[in-house]
């Protein structure tokens, strides 16, 4: 009986099926830094080409289904929403990453035969989506040591946007949204380091490189959810790895950080400012621009009341925002500071279970691929999905198309992984029948 060492993928012989649907999710990937238009156009050539040419393994796959069925939810709960013009172009942040889900699912699936499977597609779109997020460090950096502000341009076209202000955003309109840009990048970077065939020194740097200063500009963004966020995906990562020390230095800056922000005696003067005063705010009820827990609590009691009202059908899209900044004395916010609220509030009940058994049910089959695999970029992509679904509980930014557009080729990524399993089961029992003939 002869013994077999594990295989690396730099051992392993190129993508044996190179997808060309998958070419253009690369490009849509590498173009979501610099605009949202062109990333979509090229997502949905990729789309259609992932349904023509992968169609027969994912039509079969019941997540499927209820992709499908979630989609014409949205698009119902758009007419059944208490005012048609704001619904109506509010359920295009939801429908559309919800067709293309499974599309994505079935170009970004490796190619192999027997157990052997290539995960070179995951590897390119982690390359590319960590490639990408060079001009957002570039961007937010710049805001903070130069003071960038305004718009680039190549010729004619508008590229992209700084937004400028104390704290960076980089081309988003919100520090808290590049603050969970940067939490999915990081995590992505660092399975592409763990991983074997990323060991050169030139990747090695570039990825250090981006693991360094994308780690030190989501600490100055000053968002708490970016940093519970980033935190809670370190942790599970140095759990899985037994890394009891690393845990325990995470839990001792967590606790160091509290103290000052309770101003215990003498921890201010060892937590940098920037640390103390954001969580210092959270407890404090005078706290500016829903800075403070007690801001949030209004909001999330407002969308809670709506749910009461209708449950089943939700008030339409985009209806939060009209509905609470038509208060006295007016308010202003866009959303409820909670992504499953507001799908709640606005889509009802039943639209929120739906997703929320899509995306777990993705979450567990991409998992159960990992224990099997141990592999890292699939890895890292978990990572980067359970850090953003948690920061789900503060946050919705989700309603950026960018974040929801690198969100749904990340579930596609893991759905993908799930669909080479269970091809390896199936492919397994095939072939125990015909040795059992």
């Amino acid at each position: 009986m002869s013994s077999s060492a594990p295989v690396s993928s730099q051992q392993l012989s190129p993508d044996p099926l190179p997808s060309q649907p998958r070419g253009w999710l690369l490009a849509a990937a590498a173009l979501i830094p610099v605009n949202l238009a062109p990333s979509l156009l090229l997502a949905l050539v990729g789309t259609i080409q992932g349904y023509t040419r992968c169609g027969g393994r994912i039509l079969r796959d019941p997540l499927f289904g209820l992709a499908a069925l979630l989609s014409l939810a949205a698009v119902g709960v758009a007419f059944w929403g208490e005012d048609w013009r704001l619904s109506l172009p509010g359920m295009f942040n939801y429908w559309p990453f919800l067709l293309m889900l499974p599309a994505f699912a079935g170009a970004l699936a490796s190619r192999g035969s027997g157990t052997e499977f290539h995960p070179v597609g995951r590897r390119r779109l982690a390359q590319m989506l960590v490639l990408g997020s060079g001009l957002m460090l570039l961007l937010g950096w710049g805001e903070v040591l130069w003071e960038w502000q305004g718009h680039f341009f190549l010729g004619p076209v508008w590229i992209t946007g700084v937004a400028g202000g104390e704290r960076p955003a980089a081309a988003f309109t919100s520090p808290n949204i590049l603050a969970i840009y940067l939490v999915i990048h990081l995590c992505l970077a660092a399975g592409l380091w763990l991983d074997r065939a990323d060991r050169d020194w030139p990747q090695a740097v570039g990825l250090g490189a981006v693991l360094g200063l994308g780690s030190l500009l989501l600490l100055l963004t000053a968002s708490r959810n970016g940093w519970g966020a980033g935190g809670l995906a370190l942790v599970i990562g140095l759990a899985l790895r037994r890394c009891w020390w690393g845990i325990g230095i995470l839990v001792g800056i967590g606790l160091a950080g509290l103290a000052a922000a309770w101003d215990w005696p003498g921890w201010r003067a060892v937590v940098p400012r920037l640390i103390w005063s954001r969580l210092a705010d959270t407890f404090d009820p005078q706290a500016l621009y829903f800075s403070s827990t007690a801001n949030r609590l209004d909001a999330w009691q407002f969308a809670l009341q709506m749910v009461q009202e209708r449950p089943l059908t939700g008030w339409g899209w985009q209806s939060f925002a009209a509905l609470y900044n038509a208060q006295d004395p007016p308010e202003l916010l866009g959303h409820c500071h909670n992504l499953y609220l507001h799908l709640a509030a606005e889509g009802g009940i039943p639209l929120l279970l739906g997703h929320l058994i899509l995306w777990g049910w993705i979450l567990a089959r991409g998992w159960q691929a990992w224990r099997r695999s141990q592999e890292s970029v699939l890895l890292g992509m978990l990572l980067a999905l359970t850090a953003f679904f948690a920061s789900g509980l503060l946050d919705v930014v989700m309603l950026d198309g960018r974040i929801h557009l690198l969100v749904t080729l990340l579930l596609g990524a893991v759905w993908g992984a799930s669909l080479e399993r269970q091809r390896d089961s199936i492919s397994g029992k095939e072939q125990a029948q015909r040795g059992y003939r």
